[in-house]
This record gives C-alpha cells, structure tokens and sequence, in this order.
C-alpha cells in the first residue's frame, strides 16, 4: 500500500479541518486502517503479503454523495450510471497494490457489471509524482477513443507496474492498443484532463484517501489491495440493502 508522508498528511490537517467534521472522520479511517502497514515504493514493489486489514467502515452520507458521481460521461467508469451498486476506486499506476487489485480482483468486479449490478468510478489520485499523473492522464485520453479499460490493464501489466512512464513509452502502448496517436497526443496535453485529474486529486485530500488503493462501495470504505473476497461479500450485502 502506498501512502504520503506524515509530514504531508500534517501539512494538510487544515484543510481536512475546514471542510467539515465528517471528511475529518473517513480521513481517520483510511490512515488508521493503513498504520503499520505503511511501505516506501521499494518496499511496496518487493512485498508479498497481503496489504491492510480486512475491516471496513460505514461512510457518512456526505463522504457518499461528494465521492459517487453517476456521471454518464465520465471517462474513467464502466457499468451503468444507475447500477444498485457504485464501486470508487482511489488509485496510483504506480501502485504495486493497485495493480495487485486490478489483476486478482476487478475481473470478478467485472462480472457484475456485465449483470448491470455494478458500476466502477477510479479516481487517480497520484500520489508518487508527475510519472503518476502523467500515467492518468494517458489513460483518459485512452478513454476518449473508448478504450479505457484497455490502456488501464496495459499501464498494470500481470499484476504488476510499468518500468518506465515517459511520454514516449506511454504514446507507444498507446500505438500498440490502436488508439489515433495525433488525437491521444493532443488529448494528453489538453486544459481539460488536467482539470479533471486535478478535480480528482483534490477529491482524495478532502476526503483523507492517501493510501491506495482505497474503496468506497456505496456507503462502506475499504483500503487495501483485500482478498477479493472481502469485496464480493461487501457488493453481495449493498445488493441486499439495494433489493436487488
């Protein structure tokens, strides 16, 4: 799991305060469920076990409302706007357990959204830099020619993250997948990818998700790369709760 620095998470406290008791409440959860847990980028790489706990949290209804989206037109979902069930994913590309979580995990999450049941929203929220960002943003100019999904699995290689980020190899994936390069080229240097990248990225310090990735499914928080288990049964329960 992957997380800033505490002299970071310090820095940003005022801001947390100021918008509300509740953002400050979830913040909590997602940095204590992440003590103990906390590893470098090298380490993260290296590390086998399991990241984080297999505790989840109820999410105040404010927390729901600012993170669930159902826009029809955002670039970075799957499923369908009015599914019973939204799944929020707070990730990095350079994340060792996102990726993680993307091979051993979304293709079971996969399934009920071909049953309708499901949608999933990622929010990258770049925590290691400009190679991060620079990731996101390729992957939405990946998802304006509709192949979202096709550049993500491309950037999270079997289970695992990409050596090199620069623009050159990014356009090259980009190539190889099919996508028109003069339209993802100019697309990844365009005033409104950065805007949405910096939207989302701001979503993740109000709300504390610092580590990643991090999940909200409806009402309930979850952090860590978690035995895909753990996000069965939580999507099983909001189905239940949803009547579906």
């Amino acid at each position: 799991m992957t997380t800033k620095s505490s002299s970071t998470r310090l820095w940003l406290m005022p801001t947390l305060i100021a918008v509300g008791a509740t953002i400050v409440l979830i913040a909590v959860f997602f940095w204590g469920r992440s003590s103990g847990t906390t590893e470098t980028a090298s380490q993260a790489g290296s590390e086998s076990t399991e990241q984080g706990t297999d505790e989840t949290e109820t999410v105040p209804d404010e927390i729901v409302d600012q993170v669930i989206t159902r826009d029809s037109d955002d670039p970075l979902a799957i499923g369908p706007a009015d599914a019973p069930v939204v799944l929020v994913m707070f990730s990095d590309y350079q994340c060792p357990f996102c990726s993680r979580w993307t091979e051993d995990t979304l293709p079971t999450m996969q399934q009920y959204v071909a049953d309708g049941d499901l949608r999933i929203e990622w929010r990258d929220v770049n925590i290691y830099g400009d190679d991060s960002r620079r990731a996101a943003k390729a992957s939405i100019a990946a998802a304006n020619q509709d192949k979202f999904l096709e550049y993500h699995d491309q950037l999270f290689p079997d289970g695992d993250t990409l050596d090199d980020f620069s623009a050159e190899a990014l356009t090259e994936i980009a190539e190889d997948i099919g996508l028109d390069l003069d339209e993802f080229e100019s697309d990844m240097d365009s005033e409104e990818i950065d805007e949405l990248l910096d939207e989302n990225e701001q979503l993740g310090e109000e709300i504390g998700a610092y580590s990643t990735p991090s999940f909200i499914i409806n009402d309930t928080a979850i952090v860590g790369a978690q035995p895909t288990d753990i996000f069965v049964d939580t999507v099983e329960d909001a189905l239940d709760e949803a009547g579906e």
